[in-house]
């Protein structure tokens, strides 16, 4: 699931039942996110509209993770 947030800010949401804030990892490595939960890793692909965006932050909340994306000025297209 993803939104835009009041902020402006894209938030995707992941669902990560019985996750824990301390064993939970979170990277990003090009077009993709890489998610750590205990001995357990999953790479997701972005979709593309937030491969034109930054990880502006994270959080853990009613067993899911909520990573907010900030677009980039510099890839997305300028209005004429």
């Amino acid at each position: 699931e993803d939104r835009l947030a009041d902020e402006g800010v894209l938030v995707w949401r992941l669902p990560l039942p019985g996750a824990d804030r301390d064993t939970l990892g979170l990277v990003r490595r090009g077009d993709e996110l890489i998610i750590t939960v205990g001995p357990f890793h999953r790479v997701l692909p972005l979709p593309s509209a937030l491969r034109r965006c930054t990880v502006s932050g994270a959080g853990l909340r009613d067993g899911s993770l909520h990573v907010r994306f900030a677009p980039d000025p510099e890839l997305w297209p300028r209005g004429l």
